[in-house]
């Protein structure tokens, strides 16, 4: 029996006894789970030997795959996100039936195609996490993940039809809309971002708790301990977070009750730490085994994580993935997709005056998170005031799902103002940082000559 067999007969065992699939997986030898993805990455590296871009890679690399029996046997292989932005029909070994692209504000988005049984299978395995939550019949569920054209609520939509679960999957509504109806339809439930998540509940707190929660799930950012804290004591219900991408086109990995970690998806994906350092952090490279239209191998995602050794008290046998530590890249996700710098050349590129130089970092106020704009500009209040008004106008113009965003209050912007020379005076300057668990740094603050929220 091959992999995805097994795991098909698995759910549809639970369908029958809900309790059942938990249950084996907790009792699953790893070793035995170990010998059946082999099999599947071997046929994974003999289909791939029919997309044009393997054929040649490998030949570049002097690697053959037919002799792998793991994904580090193909030494100094790798598979790029540059590939899926420019070529991605170069990696296709069978006939798409579907794509799902990624959010990405970089120019070329990242495209996966896929097969809808393909997608079906993702969904049923989605279950499996549902249930280990206790979900059941009685369980309401909203969600409230992007519907447009990524994977967020396709999949959900798609995971749904095999619960027992009420749900609706109505996409990014504003958050006033979905508290207006969480006591109507008595949800309990919610699968969304948790910038969403920090707006619900920033209109809860004004309004009044609507009613019971039992886990909220949060895909597609990071968060940070103290706004987990606070939603969860807020809402008195778990958060529990899932790794999941455009490239992997499923979740990689999730969240148990205990919330220690990412417990990867071994039945579909070898997962590698690439390139660690002392304290173990390395890049995440995936290689799926169970997908036949577009495999990846040994994709090189750009994140930065390590393994967490030590058993998890839930039981499962699955390895664990720390916390996201970061990018290698310049890259952030948040209310406005997968962050890059190049989002902001068009704004700046409509000031008055154009900056001597700029950054963005991103921070937490209150249960929000605040995209600081850093220019090095100088000039009276009128200048700066100019300046501002003509950063709104081009991102109402050049960026409307961000637009959207800011006015739905799931993102707020500031602007700050600095003396030319300040952002490379010694430090290197990135143009885009992530300062949502440290919150900005002290020299921000004292070189700020204007501070304009916003919000």
């Amino acid at each position: 029996m091959n992999l995805r067999a097994g795991s098909e007969l698995l759910f549809a065992l639970g369908r029958r006894y809900p309790r059942l699939p938990l249950a084996f997986l907790r009792a699953l030898p790893l070793p035995v789970l170990d010998v059946v993805r082999g099999l599947g990455l071997r046929e994974t590296l003999r289909i791939a030997t029919r997309a044009p871009w393997y054929r040649d890679a490998f030949a570049a690399a002097r690697v053959d795959p037919r002799r792998a029996r793991r994904p580090s046997d193909l030494g100094g292989f790798f598979l790029t996100a540059e590939v899926l932005k420019t070529r991605p029909e170069a990696l296709l070994t069978g006939r798409p039936e579907l794509a799902i692209e990624s959010s990405g504000t970089s120019g070329h988005v990242t495209r996966v195609y896929l097969s809808r049984h393909e997608l079906e299978y993702s969904a049923r395995q989605g279950g499996l996490m549902l249930g280990l939550y206790g979900l059941g019949r009685d369980d309401r569920l909203l969600s409230t993940l992007g519907l447009d054209w990524g994977l967020g609520s396709l999949l959900v939509e798609r995971m749904m039809r095999y619960t027992p679960l009420f749900s609706m999957v109505v996409g990014r509504v504003d958050p006033s809309e979905a508290y207006a109806r969480l006591a109507e339809y008595r949800f309990n439930v919610i699968v969304s971002d948790p910038f969403w998540l920090s707006r619900l509940t920033q209109i809860a707190r004004e309004r009044g708790r609507p009613g019971p929660m039992k886990v909220l799930i949060g895909g597609g950012e990071g968060i940070t301990p103290r706004i987990r804290a606070e939603l969860e004591s807020f809402w008195g219900a778990l958060v529990c977070m899932t790794y999941a991408s455009t490239e992997a086109a499923t979740i990689l990995g999730f969240e148990c009750t205990h919330r220690a970690g990412y417990h990867v998806n071994e039945f579909d994906f070898c997962v590698e730490i690439v390139d660690p350092d002392a304290e173990g952090f390395g890049e995440i490279v995936l290689t799926t085994v169970s997908r036949r239209v577009m495999p990846l191998i040994r994709y090189r995602t750009g994140d930065v994580a390590r393994w967490i050794v030590e058993p998890c008290a839930c039981g499962l046998p699955f390895r664990r993935l720390s916390p996201l530590r970061g990018r290698l890249d310049e890259q952030v996700s948040c209310a406005w997709g997968n962050l890059h710098p190049d989002f902001f050349e068009p704004l700046l590129a409509q000031l008055p005056r154009l900056p001597s130089d700029w950054q963005v970092g991103l921070y937490e106020r209150d249960l929000a998170t605040v995209v600081q704009l850093r220019l090095e500009l100088d000039g009276d209040d009128a200048a700066r005031e100019s300046t501002v008004q003509a950063v709104l106008r081009a991102l109402q113009r050049t960026r409307p799902d961000a637009w959207l965003a800011y006015c739905q209050r799931l993102i707020d912007l500031e602007v700050v103002f600095v003396a030319p020379g300040t952002l490379r005076t010694g430090h290197k300057l990135l143009r885009l940082v992530d300062e949502r668990s440290s919150g900005p740094p002290a020299w921000v603050t004292s070189a700020a000559t204007r501070r304009r929220a916003l919000s």
